[in-house]
């Protein structure tokens, strides 16, 4: 119960105040979500990303061990045209700040589903083996296979698609506890 108080105070000091805890369980993998990313994604074969990552079933199975998650949604005003890649760098590294924090708590098994495809160099290698920074790179919940919009909408947050341009935008990040 600490645990969960002084995470939430260290998700307050990071200004990631819209979240939800919820039963690993509760995440809705689907097949249809790695289709959407082979064809569909421009990040597809990239470092975090299918092919990449584990198959749908390795994910599934994955989330079975753990016991709780946090959900985290960000959200930004954004134009699909000018993707504001230093904020999405910096949610990034705020995101891998709380990460390492669960860790440090006696959580060795924390991992984070990251809010977009790996985004901390400008310049991708395009490759997980030739990655420059292997250390902080993760997968986005949908190279996971997550059906983030179902997950969300599960667990009572809301998340809109952006049909205006310029739009509010939702990233979501999944921060797994065990």
């Amino acid at each position: 119960m600490n645990n969960i108080i002084d995470t939430e105070k260290y998700l307050n000091a990071l200004d990631l105040s819209d979240f939800k805890w919820i039963n690993p369980k509760d995440i809705v993998v689907s097949q249809w979500v790695r289709v959407k990313c082979e064809f569909g994604c421009s990040d597809y074969g990239l470092g975090t990303c299918p092919p990449n990552t584990p198959s749908v079933k390795e994910c599934s199975d994955f989330f079975k061990e753990y016991s709780r998650a946090l959900v985290i949604r960000l959200n930004k005003v954004a134009d699909r045209n000018n993707y504001p890649s230093n904020w999405s760098r910096d949610m990034t590294n705020k995101l891998l700040k709380l990460e390492r924090h669960v860790f440090l708590q006696g959580h060795p098994k924390a991992f984070l589903l990251n809010q977009t495809c790996c985004c901390l160099c400008k310049d991708c290698s395009g490759d997980r083996l030739s990655c420059k920074d292997k250390k902080n790179s993760r997968p986005s919940p949908e190279a996971f296979a997550v059906d983030v919009y179902q997950t969300v909408k599960n667990c009572g947050l809301e998340i809109t698609v952006v049909k205006e341009n310029p739009g509010e935008m939702n990233r979501i990040a999944i921060l797994l506890i065990e």
